[in-house]
C-alpha cells in the first residue's frame, strides 16, 4: 500500500522510524566512541580573581565538543590529541578565556567576573544570541533565581521578576493557576496570554505541569521586534522556557526536598453569637417589629429567633464554623536529578513529586513529573537530541465551594449536632442554611480533575559548513483531562435534592514541524552577519465530551455509573481543529560590535479565517547603538561599563478565536409539528467571511546601562502599543434574531514604562549585599469601538479607559436623621446608602452610574534583597501593587437577620456612621448594596524571606557529598493593604474579583539540597 509521506512525516508515523534511528545511533556511538592513541593529558586549576576555586567551569578543545568540567576544588583533567592548540574556559557570570596549549601539561586559569553579563547567551526566537548583541526588549530569569524559591508553580517564579509581566493568582486552592499578562490587555475576545515556548516547541499545556526546578532559564520577549518572528503566536509576548541539559562530566546526582505547613492569618471577622443576635434585633427594629430602645427583649427574641438559636442565646454559647472548617495545610516536594555526559552523549534526567493540601480538608494537588533531556553528537557535523516532559497531576476536593460561604453566613447560634453527636444537615430551621461541614460529615461530595500531559521535542542539527547550519524540530504536545463530580442527597450543592454526577473529558494534541536554516559569519573584526530562515507547520486537534445527570439510584457509586441515572440534564461533545503554516526570515548585522540591526518578516496562514483572509504578514526592525564602545567615552571606562540604546518597531497578529466563527453555526430548538412537539435546528451564529487578523503595532525605546564594573546595571524601557482590527463581539439589535457577531472593529492602546535594576550595595571580603529592583506602569485604554468613539455601556467598554472597569453608582455615605426630608425625595430613609446624584436629576437612576475604577494598577514594584556572609545566605522579596480596584462580594451584606455578616460598622439611630447601612428584615438584600463591594486593591507584601546555610567544602570533602545546603523560608509572612482588607485577613492578591474570600495564607518551608 502506498503511504502518504506528507501525512506520515507530520503525523504519528514519523515518531517510530526517527526514534529507532536515534536510539541505534546512540547505542553504536556509545560503544565505539574513544580517544586517539596519539594524545596527552592536561591538568590544572581554575579560580576567580579572589583565588577561590570555581567548580563547574566548562573546559573545551576549541572548535570541538571534546571537553570536561572542573570539580568542586576547581581542578580538571582533559585528554587531547597532540595537534590540539587551544582550550576554551567558560563559566556563567565570568568572561570566557582562550589559552594556547603549546608544550604545557599543566594550565592554571584565573577567570574574571562578567557582572554585566554581556557574554551571557540569551534564547531568542529560533536561536540564541549574546546579550551584547540584543536589539530588542528581552528580560531573563535564571535557574539560580528559581532555585531560591520553594514554589509549586512556574507562574509563581515570574511574579514581579520581569518588569511589565503581570501575574495574578486566579484561585485559592492547591493547583489553581494564575492569569498572565505582558504589557496589558489588547484584545476583547481573542487571547491575551503570552505564548509559551518550551525547549523550542510551542507549549499549550497547563503551566503547573512544568516543574520549576527543571528550568535552566526563562527569557521573556516583550517588544514586537523580538516577538514578530513568532507572528500571530507572539502577539501578546513570548515566554521562552529552557530546561536543564547535560554537561560533560561524570554522573552527578542532586536531591532537592522541602516540606512545611500552610496556615491562615486568622479568621475573617464574621459575627459571633452576641454580634449576630444584636444585628438581628436591629433588622427587626428597622422593620418596626422591635422596640427602638436599644435593649434586648427576651420575649421577642424567643419569637423572632429560631428555637435552636434561642436555646443557645439563653446558655450564652455559639459556634465558630470557620474554626470547624479551616485547617493547617501543608506542601512538600522531592526531586532527584542526574546529569553528566561525554563528548558524544550528554544527559539530564529528573523525577519530581509535589504534594499539597490546602487550608480546607480534602483540597489536594498532587503532581508527578519525569523529564529527560538527551543530546548526542553523531559526528562533528551532525547532532541530535530529545526533550521529553511527562506529567500526571490530580486535583481533588471533598467539599463544594459553597462550604466556605455557609461557614461565613450561617447563624453561629444554630445547632450543628444533635445531643448524641449526630450531624444536623440544617443547623437551623432554614432550608438555605446548611451545615458548612456537611460534605465531609456525610461523605457526600467528590470532585476530581486528572491531567496527563506529554511534551516531546526532537531535533536534528547538521552543520553544512562552518557558517551554515540546518536544524529540524519536531514536537508533540498532548494533554488529556478528565473532570468528574458527584454530589449526594446530603451535599451542600444538592441540599436534599436527588444525587447528581457529571463527567467531562478532553484531549488536545498539537504537532509542530520546523525547518530552520541559520547562516552566521564574522567578516574580519568589524562585520557580523546572521541570517535565519524558517518554515513551520503547526496543527491542533481537540475533542471534548461531557455529560451531566441526576437522580442516581445508588449514591455511593458517585460518578462511576452515570448510565444508571434516570435524568440526563445535558450531553455534549465537540471537535476543534486548526492549522498554521508559516514562513520566516530574519537578518542580524553588527558593525564593530557597536552598531546593530535586526530585521524580520513572517507570513502566517491560519485555517480559522476564510480563504481571502487567511494570510497575515508581520514585519519588524530594530537598531541598537553601544555608546559605551565609542572613542569619545574612552575616558569613562573607569566608571561606565556598558551603555546601549535600542529602538524597535514591529507588527504582530492574533488569530486566537474559535476556528469555525467564519462559517456561522446552528443550535437545536423546538417546533410544533401539527399538534406534536419536535426538535429542529435554527441559525444561531452569523457567518462572517470577511473576518481577518487582529494586528498590533509596537514601538519600543530601551536603554541598557552598567556602571562601576557592573556593580550597578539595568535597563529602561518605554513603549507604545496599538492594536487594531480587534476580534470582538459586535452587539446586534435583538429584532435581527441574533445578539452579536464577531467582527474586526475597534482599537486599543497600551503605553508604559519599565525599569529593571541590579545593584551590588556592599561588598567586602566575606560579605555581599545586592538588590534587584523592578518597576513598571502600563496605561491601557480603548481608543475606538464599533460605534466609533461611542461607549458600549452594555459591555462595560468606555473610550479612553481600560477594557475592564467598574461601572456603577457611587456611595458617598449613609443618610442621617437630619437628612430625612432630603432622603425622602430620593425614596430613601435614614440608614440607607446615600449615592452620588451624578446626573443631578433629583433622583436615583441608571444615569447615575459612573466609572469608579479599573483592574489595572497604577504601578508595580518588586525588590529582592540578597545578603551573603561566609556560608550563610539571606534573601527577602517585597512586592508592591498600587492603584487598582477590586470588588469583594461579601462586602455587600444581606439585610435580613437570617444571614451572618462581617462585623460591619452599620448605621443605627445611636451610631450615625457613614460606613454601612442599617440592616432591615423587610429586605433580603441591601438596597444599593452593590456600591459597597469596591475597594482600593493597593497592597504591599513581604512575599518571601529565606535564610540558608551552605556546608563548608572542607567538611564535604570528608563525605561522599560534593555540596549540601539547608534553608528555611517563610512565604507571605506579612502584608499590608490600603483598605481594611488586611485587618479582615483577606488577601487582595488572590483575585481581581473576589466572590467568597478565603483567609490570607502563609507557609513555612524547611528544605535541603544535596549533590554527590
Amino acid at each position: 500500500m502506498k503511504r502518504n509521506t506528507t501525512q506520515s512525516f507530520l503525523g504519528e508515523g514519523c515518531v517510530g522510524p526517527l526514534t529507532k534511528i536515534f536510539l541505534i545511533g546512540v547505542f553504536l556511538l556509545i560503544q565505539f566512541a574513544g580517544y586517539s592513541q596519539q594524545s596527552k593529558t592536561i591538568t590544572g586549576n581554575v579560580t576567580g580573581t579572589d583565588n577561590a576555586p570555581i567548580p563547574g567551569v566548562t573546559v573545551l578543545v576549541k572548535g570541538t565538543t571534546n571537553g570536561t568540567v572542573t570539580d568542586i576544588d576547581g581542578n580538571y583533567s582533559i585528554t587531547v590529541s597532540q595537534n590540539v592548540k587551544t582550550l576554551d574556559f567558560t563559566y556563567i557570570g565570568m568572561k570566557s578565556q582562550e589559552v594556547e596549549i603549546g608544550n604545557q601539561s599543566t594550565i592554571n586559569v584565573q577567570l574574571e567576573p562578567d557582572i554585566v553579563g554581556l557574554d551571557e547567551v540569551v534564547v531568542i526566537g529560533y536561536g540564541t544570541q549574546q546579550r551584547r548583541d540584543i536589539t530588542g526588549s528581552v528580560a531573563s530569569v535564571s535557574s539560580e533565581d528559581i532555585q531560591a524559591m520553594p514554589i509549586s508553580r512556574l507562574d509563581a517564579a515570574l511574579q514581579g521578576s520581569i518588569p511589565g509581566l503581570d501575574v495574578v493568582a486566579s484561585g485559592h486552592n492547591p493547583g489553581d493557576g494564575a492569569s498572565i499578562l505582558l504589557r496589558g490587555r489588547r484584545s476583547f475576545s481573542a487571547s491575551n496570554e503570552p505564548l509559551l515556548i518550551l525547549d523550542g516547541i510551542p507549549y499549550y499545556g497547563d503551566m503547573k505541569d512544568i516543574n520549576p526546578y527543571d528550568i535552566e532559564s526563562i527569557d521573556v520577549l516583550k517588544d514586537a521586534s523580538s516577538t514578530a518572528i513568532y507572528g500571530s503566536r507572539g502577539a501578546n509576548g513570548v515566554i521562552i522556557i529552557t530546561t536543564k541539559r547535560g554537561e560533560i562530566s561524570k554522573p552527578r546526582f542532586s536531591l532537592d526536598s522541602y516540606a512545611g505547613p500552610t496556615m491562615t492569618y486568622g479568621r475573617l471577622p464574621y459575627g459571633n453569637g452576641e454580634q449576630y443576635a444584636e444585628r438581628g434585633r436591629e433588622a427587626y427594629r428597622a422593620a418596626g417589629d422591635y422596640p427602638d430602645d436599644g435593649q434586648p427583649h427576651p420575649e421577642l427574641d424567643e419569637q423572632f429567633f429560631q428555637p435552636e438559636e434561642w436555646e443557645n442565646m439563653q446558655s450564652g454559647t455559639w459556634w465558630d464554623y470557620q474554626d470547624m472548617l479551616f485547617q493547617t495545610g501543608y506542601k512538600q516536594k522531592h526531586q532527584l536529578n542526574v546529569d553528566g555526559g561525554t563528548q558524544v552523549v550528554k544527559y539530564n534526567f529528573t523525577g519530581n513529586i509535589f504534594d499539597e493540601e490546602g487550608i480546607l480538608p480534602g483540597r489536594e494537588f498532587d503532581r508527578y513529573s519525569i523529564r529527560s533531556n538527551l543530546d548526542v553528537n553523531l559526528s562533528k557535523k551532525l547532532s541530535m537530541g530529545t526533550s521529553i516532559l511527562l506529567s500526571y497531576s490530580l486535583r481533588h476536593r471533598d467539599s463544594n465551594d459553597g462550604a466556605v460561604d455557609q461557614a461565613y453566613t450561617n447563624s453561629p447560634l444554630g445547632k450543628p449536632f444533635e445531643d448524641d453527636g449526630t450531624p444536623r444537615f440544617h443547623p437551623v430551621a432554614d432550608g438555605t442554611r446548611m451545615l458548612p461541614t456537611a460534605d465531609y460529615e456525610f461523605n457526600s461530595y467528590r470532585w476530581d480533575e486528572k491531567r496527563w500531559a506529554a511534551n516531546i521535542a526532537v531535533f536534528a542539527e547538521y552543520k553544512i559548513t562552518d557558517n551554515l547550519t540546518y536544524r529540524l524540530n519536531l514536537g508533540a504536545d498532548v494533554n488529556v483531562r478528565s473532570t468528574k463530580e458527584s454530589a449526594g442527597y446530603y451535599s451542600i450543592s444538592r441540599n436534599k435534592g436527588t444525587p447528581s454526577a457529571s463527567n467531562d473529558h478532553s484531549i488536545y494534541s498539537r504537532k509542530t514541524y520546523e525547518s530552520i536554516l541559520t547562516y552566521d559569519k564574522l567578516f574580519g573584526d568589524d562585520h557580523h552577519l546572521t541570517f535565519t530562515a524558517v518554515h513551520g507547520i503547526q496543527t491542533q486537534h481537540g475533542e471534548t465530551s461531557e455529560i451531566d445527570v441526576s437522580d442516581l439510584p445508588y449514591e455511593p457509586a458517585r460518578y462511576h455509573n452515570i448510565g444508571a441515572a434516570s435524568v440526563i440534564n445535558g450531553v455534549a461533545s465537540d471537535l476543534n481543529e486548526w492549522k498554521l503554516l508559516s514562513y520566516v526570515g530574519r537578518v542580524f548585522y553588527g558593525f564593530k560590535g557597536k552598531y546593530l540591526f535586526t530585521g524580520s518578516i513572517r507570513a502566517d496562514g491560519a485555517s480559522q479565517f476564510s480563504p481571502d483572509h487567511k494570510w497575515g504578514y508581520f514585519p519588524s526592525a530594530a537598531v541598537a547603538w553601544r555608546i559605551s564602545d565609542e572613542s569619545f567615552l574612552a575616558g569613562a571606562s573607569g566608571w561606565l561599563s556598558n551603555l546601549k540604546l535600542r529602538l524597535s518597531y514591529g507588527v504582530t497578529g492574533n488569530q486566537a478565536i474559535n476556528p469555525y466563527v467564519t462559517q456561522g453555526g446552528t443550535a437545536r430548538t423546538t417546533y410544533a409539528w401539527d399538534e406534536s412537539a419536535a426538535f429542529g435546528y435554527r441559525n444561531a451564529e452569523l457567518a462572517n467571511k470577511n473576518l481577518k487578523w487582529e494586528s498590533t503595532k509596537v514601538i519600543n525605546l530601551g536603554l541598557d546601562f552598567a556602571f562601576f564594573d557592573g556593580k550597578i546595571n539595568g535597563n529602561i524601557e518605554t513603549y507604545n502599543t496599538k492594536t487594531y482590527d480587534l476580534l470582538m463581539e459586535r452587539q446586534l439589535p435583538i429584532n435581527t434574531g441574533y445578539t452579536s457577531i464577531i467582527e474586526n472593529v475597534g482599537k486599543t492602546r497600551n503605553r508604559g514604562f519599565e525599569l529593571g535594576l541590579n545593584i551590588v550595595q556592599l561588598e567586602k571580603s566575606n560579605f555581599r549585599w545586592s538588590g534587584d529592583y523592578s518597576f513598571y506602569l502600563n496605561r491601557e485604554e480603548i481608543v475606538e469601538l464599533y460605534a466609533g468613539t461611542e461607549d458600549d455601556i452594555g459591555n462595560g467598554w468606555f473610550i479612553g479607559h481600560p477594557i475592564h472597569v467598574y461601572y456603577d453608582k457611587k456611595k458617598i455615605g449613609i443618610w442621617q436623621l437630619d437628612e430625612a426630608d432630603e432622603a425622602a425625595t430620593f425614596d430613601r430613609v435614614p440608614g440607607d446608602i446615600k449615592l452620588l446624584d451624578f446626573d443631578e436629576s433629583g433622583g436615583y437612576n441608571d444615569a447615575d452610574r459612573m466609572i469608579l475604577g479599573d483592574r489595572e494598577p497604577d504601578f508595580v514594584v518588586q525588590t529582592t534583597q540578597r545578603l551573603s556572609f561566609k556560608n550563610w545566605d539571606f534573601s527577602a522579596i517585597g512586592y508592591l501593587r498600587w492603584g487598582n480596584m477590586i470588588q469583594v462580594d461579601d462586602y455587600n451584606p444581606h439585610s435580613q437577620k437570617r444571614y451572618n455578616q462581617l462585623v460591619f460598622d452599620y448605621w443605627t439611630p445611636t451610631n450615625p456612621t457613614n460606613s454601612y447601612p442599617r440592616p432591615n428584615e423587610n429586605r433580603e438584600g441591601t438596597l444599593d448594596g452593590n456600591t459597597l463591594r469596591y475597594r482600593d486593591g493597593s497592597f504591599f507584601k513581604l512575599r518571601q524571606i529565606s535564610i540558608a546555610y551552605n556546608f563548608p567544602k572542607a567538611l564535604m570533602q570528608r563525605t561522599f557529598l560534593s555540596s549540601a545546603r539547608v534553608y528555611l523560608t517563610a512565604e507571605n509572612p506579612w502584608y499590608w493593604t490600603k483598605s481594611e482588607m488586611d485587618d479582615m485577613n483577606i488577601d487582595p492578591e488572590d483575585d481581581e474579583n473576589i466572590g467568597t474570600p478565603y483567609p490570607a495564607q502563609r507557609s513555612f518551608i524547611l528544605g535541603i539540597n544535596v549533590s554527590f
